[in-house]
């Protein structure tokens, strides 16, 4: 009899080859029992689950492709994408004690100057056949990474309530992590400040994060400052606070233990066991990596409703999700049986405003139908669908329907 590893393992690798305008779950599930030489009638939930999962993860990349990427404005000198070095070789990393890639171009890396070391996040362009660093960065003191390691949650759930007023003083200097927007896309800023009549001001030096790199970022945290102690930067960057560390270490700011100092983030970045300190209630399981729930960030409470996935025993917030605060919370709730009679009706013309830029829609993928939670931009007059927001199966929308109730009273309590 095939365990449920075994099964999810060959599910997924069949998933990727079937034609989903033919096949079914039953023809899907009857070849995966000719490739096991087995029953598989006990596995059933799980099969259906992982379908689901896979064309809603389809479902979000035809999105996000669908979405455009705007770029910061260029300073120079540009940056070019990492290409292959003569002889068809990949171009080294830049030089570091620890380079943790963020983007094609953009490392994270601990480094020594003037005999101090010091974290230093650059974008980076290609001389010579080798990596050369960029104008586009910001180095920090250990005590300037020892306050952003600390304070990555709240800048996570900054970032996704896009949350323009939020910033954090990196230490004593004039550096700044603040939340910065250009064309309706929101990157946690890294930059230095200067004084002008009597204000202070952003300068040249430093850098803007996409999502993702500001994601990858906090990943590497623990690494990042294992290596800064190791080259004599000090305890204040303890590797203690490092991806879920960092996370858990802005609980003054909001959730801590489970969800980030965001409730948008309590998908953007905590664990999530049983429910975040600081958020209400124990949640709705929508499956087994996604997860409704009530949580606050800075006094303003919202309903998260996220994707997880799974490292080092812990289930971390992926980027995957949307936050709702209580008046797209409560129109959501307010019409929840429509939505719902829309998508048992197939109903694909059916939109849900929830605010100026977010939408619930039905859509179909593969005939597989969806309920999407999405914030849209403007571009050429059309409202796009954006990175920002996910996609839900029948049965995971069943699910939160079914928990609306449960997160109503936990939001009226908060």
């Amino acid at each position: 009899m095939a365990d449920a590893r075994t099964v999810k393992q060959k599910l997924r690798k069949l998933l990727r080859v079937v034609d989903f305008d033919v096949e079914t779950q039953r023809s899907i599930t009857a070849q995966l029992e000719r490739e096991l030489n087995t029953s598989l009638s006990q596995h059933k939930p799980l099969i259906k689950e992982e379908i689901d999962a896979f064309l809603t993860e389809q479902q979000d990349e035809e999105d996000d492709a669908g979405s455009d990427s705007e770029p910061e404005p260029a300073r120079p000198p540009p940056a070019k994408k990492q290409k292959a070095a003569s002889g068809g070789a990949a171009l080294p990393p830049p030089p570091g004690d620890c380079v943790v890639p963020l983007s094609a171009v953009r490392f994270a890396t601990v480094r020594q100057y003037g005999g101090k070391s010091m974290v230093d996040v650059r974008e980076f362009y290609e001389k010579d056949n080798s990596l050369k660093p960029g104008a586009k960065g910001l180095a920090l003191q250990p005590e300037g990474w020892a306050v952003l390691v600390q304070q990555a949650g709240a800048l996570t759930g900054a970032l996704e309530a896009g949350d323009d007023a939020f910033r954090v003083e990196l230490g004593a200097s004039t550096k700044r992590a603040s939340i910065s927007t250009f064309k309706g896309r929101h990157s946690v800023d890294l930059r230095e400040y200067y004084e002008k009549e009597g204000e202070m001001r952003p300068g040249k030096k430093g850098i803007a994060l996409q999502a993702e790199e500001w994601g990858k970022l906090c990943t590497a945290a623990a690494q990042l400052s294992q290596q800064l102690q190791q080259s004599g930067g000090g305890s204040g960057a303890a590797p203690s606070a490092g991806p879920s560390g960092a996370r858990k270490a802005a609980g003054s700011a909001g959730p801590s233990s489970g969800a980030t100092a965001n409730p948008a983030a309590a998908g953007a970045s905590g664990a999530v066991a049983g429910g975040a300190a600081g958020a209400f209630g124990s949640g709705v399981e929508l499956s087994s990596t996604r997860r409704a729930d009530v949580s606050t960030f800075k006094n303003v409470v919202y309903v998260n409703i996220r994707e997880y996935y799974e490292k080092d025993g812990q289930k971390l917030p992926g980027s995957k999700g949307i936050s709702l605060p209580r008046e797209q919370f409560a129109a959501l709730n307010a019409h929840a049986a429509e939505l719902d009679a829309a998508v048992k009706q197939h109903n694909t013309a059916y939109e849900l405003q929830l605010s100026a830029k977010r939408k619930a829609t039905v859509s179909c993928f593969k005939k597989t139908y969806l309920v999407n939670l999405r914030e849209y931009y403007e571009k050429d007059g059309q409202q796009l669908p954006g990175k920002k927001g996910i996609s839900l199966s029948e049965d995971q929308w069943a699910k939160l329907l079914a928990g609306l109730p449960g997160l109503a009273a936990a939001l009226d309590q908060a």
